[in-house]
């Protein structure tokens, strides 16, 4: 009952907290929004000052992360290891150094224009305890062929259409810690092999994302990530984007039928 009561007390605090995010969202919405807009432009939210390569992404980043706040967690530790696998501008980044500001923060973007917007606005804001690598989350060390969407996605094909990229194994990066307090994989379509890879170093980990994609005419295997969070003690929750009348909206332009987000805490 008193436990009941404090959250109850506590309410207001979090609405004014997400009403002044909401605000903030719609004021950018509207400054970025105008026509005479030259990209990539500096602004200022939240105290954090955001360098924005592409409006739409930065619109969804911000209202995801600032304002529903998808990658809160709490951790018992004040300067927890958060690897950020996907980086993209670094939205994400910024939320969490303004959640732990002593966390120690690896992130990970392979498209190179966007890794110097990534590397920009950890400079910007100053922000201490950050390596940043453009490199792209495998299962290896390899080269490998990267398109990009110049926007929030991008992905390793199979073919020459993209640019080289170096790989880094994400199973040797993690086996450089004890423990991993929050791990983000939102890699495009390489999650399930990358966590095939690594489900065995899980038990280092307390919190992780993964942003599961499933394409148009290739196997499903939702059910390959799902049973690696069960058989390493991992609680999950599932959303994400999902359509409206999924028995009849066939796929999206990336070619995929859905996209779901996971979130696994372990218990």
């Amino acid at each position: 009952m008193i436990s009941k009561l404090i959250r109850q007390s506590l309410k207001p605090i979090k609405r004014a907290a997400q009403e002044k995010a909401y605000k903030t969202w719609l004021k950018l919405f509207d400054e970025l929004n105008d026509e005479n807009i030259k990209l990539p432009v500096q602004v200022k939210a939240m105290d954090i000052r955001f360098n924005v390569h592409h409006v739409g992404t930065f619109l969804n980043q911000f209202e995801s992360i600032f304002i529903d706040e998808i990658y809160r967690f709490q951790s018992k530790n004040n300067d927890p290891v958060i690897i950020d696998c996907g980086s993209n501008m670094g939205t994400s980044v910024l939320y969490f150094k303004q959640l732990y500001p002593q966390a120690q923060v690896f992130a990970f973007e392979p498209d190179a224009a966007i890794f110097g917007i990534l590397q920009s606005n950890i400079a910007l804001n100053n922000l201490s305890k950050v390596e940043a690598f453009n490199k792209a989350v495998y299962i290896d060390n390899q080269e490998r062929y990267f398109l990009s969407s110049k926007a929030q996605s991008g992905s390793i094909v199979n073919d020459e259409s993209g640019t080289k990229v170096t790989c880094i194994r994400l199973k040797d990066f993690l086996n450089s810690f004890d423990h991993i307090e929050f791990l983000k994989l939102d890699i495009e379509g390489a999650e399930v092999e990358v966590i095939n890879d690594i489900k065995d170093l899980l038990f280092k980990v307390n919190h992780v994302f993964v942003e599961y994609h499933s394409y148009l005419n290739q196997p499903q295997s939702l059910s390959t990530l799902l049973a690696a969070f069960e058989s390493n003690g991992f609680r999950y929750v599932i959303g994400g984007d999902q359509k409206r009348q999924p028995f009849t909206n066939e796929a999206t332009d990336e070619k995929m039928d859905f996209t779901v987000d996971i979130f696994a805490k372990k218990i």
